[in-house]
């Protein structure tokens, strides 16, 4: 399966915001490509004015500081693109039926995991803006937790009825799921030394049968 790209869906959201001018959305794309590519605290203002192909000045009028783009560079992720990468979630995976839970849980374990390989640093760049803000992340969360309970209920449901789930509602269950995996996703996303993926997949994976079993 070929996983969604976080920039493609940010160019896409840039190119339809009708309030957006030109030399705005090649500011947000210049920033948004660079804080993926050298990290927030490394880029200037001169960099981004480069890669957008205008002056300087040209940024500082449309943003004032670099907190302030960061900050226009987040909102569109977390009002449309987040949403969107949550609808597209596991696409392919939900439409099958399982004939176990664990081969439910490992499809989307590996699918997650793919995903996050596929877009790491971007995702690297969304981690550091919303670690550390409470209202950013409970914002992501509100957007996000609503379309993946939708896009799981159907296999969730098939799991229930051939026995192989617990009676617990959906979203309990797809919390337990994306607490668990959410820290190997981090992990994974970062880049963090020591991280042993097979074995970690192994053992994330048995603690989540052994809890969703009935």
């Amino acid at each position: 399966m070929e996983h969604p790209r976080i920039r493609d869906y940010f160019n896409q959201n840039l190119e339809a915001a009708q309030d957006v001018t030109p030399k705005q959305r090649a500011i947000l794309q210049a920033s948004l490509d660079l804080f993926a590519e050298k990290g927030f605290q490394q880029t200037s203002t001169s960099d981004i004015a480069r890669r957008a192909g205008v002056a300087e000045g040209t940024v500082y009028r449309r943003y004032r500081t670099k907190e302030a783009l960061r900050v226009a560079v987040l909102a569109p992720i977390l009002t449309h693109v987040a949403p969107s990468l949550a609808s597209d979630f596991s696409n392919d995976e939900l439409r099958q039926r399982y004939s176990s839970l664990r081969a439910f849980l490992t499809a989307i374990y590996d699918d997650r995991v793919a995903f996050v390989l596929a877009n790491q640093r971007e995702i690297k760049v969304i981690l550091e803006m919303v670690a550390f803000d409470q209202d950013r992340r409970d914002t992501v969360i509100r957007r996000v937790a609503p379309v993946v309970v939708q896009q799981m209920a159907g296999v969730l449901k098939q799991l229930r009825q051939d026995g192989l789930l617990v009676a617990w509602p959906d979203d309990l269950v797809i919390q337990t799921i994306l607490s668990m995996i959410g820290g190997e996703l981090v992990r994974t996303a970062l880049n963090l030394a020591g991280a042993n993926r097979q074995r970690e997949r192994a053992q994330i994976l048995e603690v989540l049968v052994k809890t969703l079993t009935p």
